[in-house]
């Protein structure tokens, strides 16, 4: 695969990374900033870079897909320009900063792989949740409680948002529409269709706004009506980067917490009896759209998943 990175930042060099891995050459690499597209290009010795978004028209025919490792607001117009450049396209969540930019994507003719990247999908406890539910053990759902919470804007952990441009742009309105709600909850709302099938948007519970959105919570309902409360933020307290699941029923609970178990997740029955369930490993979502466009077949998350996910969010900013 011959692959064209467009974001040489943070995200572009761990893309860049799992990509080298599995034996895809680079062949191109784009980003205003000179200082991020130099490094990026020496470490991976990429021969051709460019500074602007145009360029990208230059690899049809010459490269087989791009990667978009943008901040959001440019998402619509990195994905147009590399599907009307007949390349396969694997975009970072959320697809795009608003309907009207996912719609305009959504009627180009697509020839080629186009992938959302909702990497959490392939947490190997997930793949427990849906065995889990699969079994019907835990009865009767009755009731959903799904997070996303990260502690930087507040502890500092990954350095100075103000200093840092990986996360100093996740604070900037104009370049992150929806803050932590489309960055993280973009994620969850995901996983709730990914295991219910169906999520209405009921009402919002709590935002936090400083500019950007920091902090969100919002009551949803997600199958045959199970109510579910979502919660992401930017300034948690309590955890650096935490994907967590409750799920209650009639007879059981089940419980996933990523920052103590990636793997397995904790079913208690309504006497108190607790154990843990084992995932199955699954394969990346880097090498699923490898193999997509090594054999030209569909893979998920499609566009068409992260097209749902922007509708949501749509409604729930």
């Amino acid at each position: 695969m011959k692959l064209v990175i467009v974001g040489c930042g943070g995200m572009g060099t761990y893309q860049a990374q799992k990509f080298r891995a599995l034996g895809a050459q680079i062949v191109g690499a784009i980003d205003h900033n000179e200082e991020h597209l130099g490094r990026f290009c020496e470490t991976f010795e990429v021969e051709e870079s460019y500074s602007n978004l145009d360029m990208i028209s230059s690899f049809s025919l010459r490269a087989d897909a791009l990667s978009c490792c943008l901040p959001d607001c440019f998402h619509v117009f990195c994905c147009e320009a590399a599907v009307r450049a007949n390349l396969a396209v694997f975009c970072e969540k959320p697809l795009t900063s608003t309907q009207e930019e996912a719609d305009l994507l959504a009627r180009l003719p697509k020839k080629h792989p186009f992938m959302v990247n909702f990497s959490k999908r392939h947490i190997p406890a997930l793949s427990a949740v849906q065995g889990v539910l699969s079994r019907g053990v835990l009865g009767k759902i009755e009731h959903i409680q799904i997070s996303y919470l990260q502690s930087w804007y507040k502890s500092h952990i990954w350095g100075d948002p103000e200093e840092v441009s990986r996360w100093k742009w996740r604070l900037l309105p104009a370049y992150n529409l929806g803050g932590c709600l489309s960055d993280l909850g973009s994620h969850l709302i995901d996983i709730l269709f990914l295991l219910f099938g169906t999520v209405r948007y009921e009402k919002k519970t709590h935002e936090v706004t400083t500019p950007a959105l920091v902090e969100y919570g919002a009551l949803l309902r997600v199958g045959n009506n199970i109510p579910c409360t979502l919660h992401c933020s930017y300034q948690d307290p309590e955890w650096d980067d935490s994907l967590q699941l409750t799920i209650q029923g009639s007879e059981a609970t089940l419980t996933m917490n990523t920052s103590l178990d990636r793997k397995q997740v904790i079913l208690t029955t309504k006497d108190g009896i607790s154990t843990k369930v084992e995932g199955i490993p699954s394969v990346s979502t880097y090498q699923r759209f490898f193999n997509a466009v090594r054999s030209m077949t569909t893979v998920t998350p499609a566009f068409e998943d992260g097209y749902r996910v922007q509708q949501l969010l749509e409604v729930m900013r």
